[in-house]
């Protein structure tokens, strides 16, 4: 039997004391109460404790109200403003995907280095990764090592500074494409290196071809190694002792032919030296694994002395690597031909008279980056949001003209850019920057037709102009001053037929100042009088060597720019 209880509990709670008052009874000595803004203390009144008269208190100030500070917009204001031109006022992308015009092309008609769309099939344009193998060359006068040298203050070898470079040069491919591509690096085991047993046949200097070289250590000696599986092949040499020469040299070559590979090519780099300048190595990639030209010009490069074509118009040499090979930046055209910015971040106009468009400079934003005017088949104008060095963030304009040939300035860019209120009329287009802030810019576009850009004559596309493949080998050459107003040209050369020798202004190539016609010789060393030459003056050399009589057949060109202000007295004169 269960017993159930259920209490029902009612509590009254009474308070256990008043509220004090002056005389009234209180219970221990310095207890205090406020009430109604008056403080009373418990005091002892002969035996009694009671409270105390009291004393008036002020009212401490009311305590403000805390409003939580607002949280800044962090929503870029530029990239949603109402004036921007919409995306169906624009013209289809693919009308500013430039068709490439470049006279560079090899037999077959495959292209060597291009500027321009489709892009050819060995690049890795699209791609989220490429595969490297480096292959180490060791000669009897230029080991590949593996142990350590005192170089300066630091012992270190060949293979250690290989390791150390590897990681800047595949960080910096991260960097560049804001993480939509990794490169991948291998290095050929020591087992497996290419040891030669000659000497170093590539030559330092600027301009001499050393892939011929190296191809004919492939045909002899290495027929048999499997080019499949990279993208690209770097071959690289030692940095041999200080003061070696025949180092210095980097060159690239794209479609390569090769017999031992599914494809018939392969992609290479060739490193002499230089093995920890990373910046040279991701320029090198560059022509490997992109197909770029290069865009510095090559009289400046022979000559070693810096000189712009025009106060305002330039080369991109303080914007792209591809300009010059000391500096880790890319124009936003070149992304986009390499598919590290996507056809949505790039905006496209032809005939609109009018329009605004946000150009973001954060390479991980997915706002537009580029702004595309075809101005005719193969040319393009192009504006981006850039930071110089020294001129702070602005508008970037420049052209890509893919019927200038690579070395001569394809790709060429305004020396300042436009910043926020400012304009710039350019090719018949006047571009205004409305605003600016931190993530880009705000730029109108107008058609103007000033100073409208003139498309050239239509020129047919040739057929064959050989490149590294070619059988003419050149391993030395220059020209240099001989006498007054006179020089000579000495090339050690082989497998050729013919030649064309002529010297024009380094600028203007239509100022002809000595020309030898084509000329059969097949002989080696080839040397050529110069004459005919001024003083005070700066000279362009170009030397042509064909593999048929008559200037025919494959062709070969080395400019050089190795004349320069010659004197105009005559010290060849007695007294």
């Amino acid at each position: 039997m269960f017993l159930s209880v259920i209490l029902s509990l009612s509590i009254v709670i009474t308070p256990s004391f008043a509220a004090p008052k002056a005389g009234t009874k209180c219970t221990k000595v310095g207890l205090t109460e406020i009430v109604g803004g008056v403080k009373f203390t418990c005091i002892k009144s002969g035996a009694k404790l009671i409270w105390n008269k009291g004393v008036a208190i002020k009212a401490a100030a009311p305590k403000p109200s805390v409003t939580p500070e607002a949280k800044p917009d962090v929503k870029n204001l530029l990239a949603t403003d109402s004036r921007i031109t919409p995306n169906s006022a624009l013209t289809a992308i693919n009308t500013c995907k430039t068709e490439d015009m470049t006279p560079d092309y090899l037999e077959g008609g495959a292209v060597a280095h291009r500027n321009g769309f489709p892009r050819p099939t060995l690049t890795v344009t699209g791609k989220k990764s490429a595969k490297v193998l480096v292959v180490p060359l060791s000669f009897k006068d230029l080991p590949f090592r593996d142990e350590k040298l005192q170089r300066g203050q630091i012992f270190s070898s060949d293979l250690d500074i290989l390791k150390e470079t590897i990681p800047s040069i595949k960080e910096n491919f991260t960097k560049l494409s804001a993480g939509r591509f990794e490169l991948q690096i291998d290095v050929l085991p020591k087992s497996e290196w290419w040891v030669i047993d000659s000497d170093n046949p590539f030559s330092g200097t600027w301009g001499v071809p050393n892939f011929p070289h190296l191809m004919e250590i492939i045909e002899k000696q290495k027929k048999d190694f499997n080019f499949d599986g990279y993208d690209t092949f770097a071959f690289v040499t030692g940095n041999g002792l200080p003061g070696q020469t025949g180092l210095g040299s980097a060159q690239a070559s794209f479609g390569e032919k090769v017999k031992n590979s599914k494809t018939g090519y392969m992609n290479a780099v060739l490193l002499t030296g230089n093995l920890a300048s990373t910046t040279l190595w991701v320029h090198e990639f560059g022509h490997s694994l992109f197909s770029f030209e290069d865009l510095y010009l090559f009289s400046q490069a022979s000559s070693g002395a810096p000189r712009e074509r025009n106060p305002e118009i330039s080369v991109p040499t303080k914007w792209d690597l591809m300009s010059d090979a000391n500096r880790i930046s890319l124009l936003e055209w070149n992304k986009f031909l390499m598919g590290w910015i996507y056809d949505s971040e790039v905006r496209c106009i032809t005939e609109q008279k009018s329009s605004v468009h946000y150009l973001s400079n954060i390479p991980t934003s997915k706002d537009p980056k580029l702004l595309t005017i075809n101005l005719s088949p193969g040319v393009t104008l192009a504006a981006e949001a850039s930071t110089g060095q020294f001129d702070g963030s602005g508008l970037l304009l420049y052209t890509i003209n893919t019927y200038i040939p690579h070395g001569e300035g394809p790709v060429l860019t305004q020396n300042t850019l436009v910043t926020k209120g400012q304009s710039k009329s350019w090719l018949g287009w006047q571009f205004n920057v409305l605003d600016s802030n931190s993530e880009g810019i705000l730029v109108e576009a107008i058609k103007t037709d000033i100073d409208k850009f003139v498309p050239p004559a239509p020129q047919p596309k040739p057929t064959y102009n050989p490149g590294p493949t070619s059988k003419i080998k050149v391993s030395k050459g220059e020209v240099v001053p001989d006498g007054f107003l006179k020089a000579r040209a000495t090339w050690e050369v082989t497998g050729h037929q013919s030649y064309r020798l002529y010297v024009t202004d380094p600028v203007d190539f239509q100022k002809v100042y000595f020309e030898s016609g084509y000329v059969n010789d097949s002989r080696t060393p080839i040397v050529v009088e110069i004459k005919g030459l001024v003083c005070n003056k700066e000279f362009r050399t170009m030397t042509e060597f064909y593999t048929e009589k008559d200037g025919k057949g494959d062709r070969l060109v080395i400019p050089n720019l190795q004349l320069r202000n010659l004197s105009c007295e005559d010290t060849t004169k007695k007294p």
